[in-house]
């Protein structure tokens, strides 16, 4: 692989303001899981990589949980440990809880953004929902993610997982204005 994707973990990535202040890129993947959609919502279709180190990656987690999308949603937990090469596999680094990639055997996160993209620059970022069907990143920004999961597959959960909106319409100014807050000001 050409240098410039021997370290590609994200951390290199980083971009940083004059004053010295963290300058957080925007995330790569936006699309969303939608019916009629290019990514509708079907069980067993997608799948979220995701590393309990990262807290972005954790409130996808209790989501998917919370909605019951065990069944729906795949998941695999990548080492918290990001080396150079980025989030590894449980074969290129065997620490507690990290798993094996299911899908293709990879040994980084990584080797999904560059089979969607060879010349991918981005960052590599966790969580990360992958489409099986069409072999591709659908987001990669939690907080997108966590809308999708959601509402996008109501129709496929028992109507008691359905009825659980934890994104409501007559609070959502409120929650996009603290996940906005804590988005740049706490966490960046």
């Amino acid at each position: 692989m050409a240098t410039d994707k021997q370290n590609s973990s994200g951390m290199a990535k980083l971009v940083t303001e004059k004053d010295g202040s963290f300058k957080r890129q925007e995330s790569a993947f936006r699309n969303t899981i939608e019916v009629g959609g290019v990514h509708p919502p079907e069980k067993g279709r997608y799948h979220l990589y995701v590393a309990y180190g990262c807290p972005w990656a954790t409130r996808t987690i209790i989501l998917r949980k919370l909605k019951g999308l065990e069944d729906i949603v795949g998941l695999t937990v990548v080492s918290p440990l990001l080396g150079s090469l980025g989030w590894a596999f449980k074969k290129a680094d065997d620490y507690p809880g990290a798993e094996d990639d299911p899908l293709y055997g990879f040994n980084h996160l990584r080797e999904f953004y560059f089979k969607v993209d060879p010349t991918y620059q981005g960052r590599i970022t966790v969580p990360m929902l992958w489409d099986k069907q069409r072999e591709t990143i659908v987001n990669n920004e939690s907080s997108e993610i966590i809308r999708i999961f959601n509402t996008a597959f109501n129709q496929l959960l028992p109507a008691d997982k359905a009825a659980i909106d934890l994104y409501p319409e007559e609070l959502r100014s409120e929650i996009d204005s603290l996940n906005e807050w804590v988005y740049d000001a706490v966490n960046s």
